[in-house]
């Protein structure tokens, strides 16, 4: 099907339906339902490869979004919203809820015309998503992908690295005793973190390093911190795969009226404006949250002008975190104070 079959079954010129699927601008709401009716009915599919190589850039991209972290969406879409109005592209945010309404949404999304997309981790690793993408020949960059050698283009925080650094400056305060609190189990940056934490438990001769699985949300930072400090009622630092997960592990304290750091240190991960407004402020280490976004907009704009001969060209570009100290830490005191 062409572009002139959907002219033809919806009753209006070739222009009007390369309107409506570039955005709809100057075009009655009447017409736009036409032209959708017909792209439907008759399943067809812009050549969204072609089209990039056309221009020079996509005009839109759509960004799915899966992270229940609204901290993490609000500096995502700060750094997405600040790069594409920069280089003159719409953005289009998509939620990636269900994994039936995540495939229906995006190929709506093909359907009228987006070509690029920013894929924040999980959705960068659904099969189901990269096969759609795959088929129309778009575009995409991956954000925190678990594995990197399925994408061409992909940004990422070094999570191990300051996970690690994270876990040593802890350890040379004098905590012994770390408990870990682990973000979703499908997340790359949550396993990189608990991997790089490990390492420098077992560089330091720690052997004992508890870990209990959370989900990145408020919630699940509650119950994780309760089930540790039950089980490990000797730990003087919790780490927190996110600030929410911190925060919720400094209100579990306060509960069993422990002093945030005296009798208990707690650290984050993201630098997320949570960090801040809670008390005591949480020690935490600043993923580039808004530059990955900004980073990944940039990749988009410079692979829609790439020509066949540039097919192998591969872009993995890794950003650096920062460890940013606050009130949440500091050494543990002399004896440490059993919880039964």
């Amino acid at each position: 099907m062409t572009i002139d079959d959907v002219a033809a079954a919806a009753g209006v010129s070739r222009m009007t339906v390369s309107r409506v699927l570039r955005g709809g601008h100057l075009v009655r709401a009447p017409l736009q339902e036409r032209v959708f009716a017909a792209v439907k009915k008759l399943n067809y599919r812009l050549n969204v490869s072609a089209r990039a190589l056309a221009g020079s850039g996509p005009s839109r991209v759509g960004l799915v979004y899966s992270n229940p972290s609204q901290a993490f969406l609000s500096e995502l879409l700060t750094g997405a919203l600040k790069e594409s109005s920069k280089l003159g592209m719409q953005l289009t945010l998509t939620a990636d809820a269900e994994t039936h309404d995540r495939t229906a949404e995006i190929d709506a999304l093909l359907r009228s015309g987006v070509q690029a997309f920013v894929l924040p981790s999980p959705a960068c690793d659904a099969p189901d998503v990269l096969k759609l993408l795959r088929e129309a020949q778009a575009r995409w960059v991956a954000i925190s992908p678990a594995n990197l050698e399925i994408h061409r283009f992909s940004v990422s925080a070094d999570h191990f690295d300051i996970a690690g650094r994270m876990t040593t400056r802890l350890i040379e305060l004098g905590h012994r005793h770390i408990g870990f609190i682990a973000g979703s189990a499908t997340s790359k940056g949550a396993a990189e973190r608990l991997r790089g934490h490990l390492r420098a438990m077992a560089a330091a001769g720690i052997k004992k390093c508890p870990v209990e699985q959370g989900a990145f949300t408020f919630q699940s930072g509650l119950e994780a911190t309760e089930k540790m400090l039950a089980s490990f009622p000797e730990c003087t630092a919790i780490i927190a795969c996110n600030d929410d997960m911190a925060a919720a592990a400094i209100s579990v304290a306060h509960r069993h009226h422990l002093d945030v750091p005296r009798d208990l240190t707690v650290v984050g991960f993201d630098d997320t404006p949570i960090a801040s407004i809670v008390s005591p402020a949480i020690t935490t280490a600043r993923q580039p949250i808004a530059e990955m976004a900004q980073s990944a907009i940039r990749l988009l704009h410079t692979a829609s002008n790439l020509t066949s001969e540039d097919d192998n060209k591969r872009t993995q570009k890794v950003l650096p975190c920062t460890l940013i100290e606050r009130e949440s830490s500091g050494p543990p005191r002399v004896a440490a104070r059993l919880r039964a």
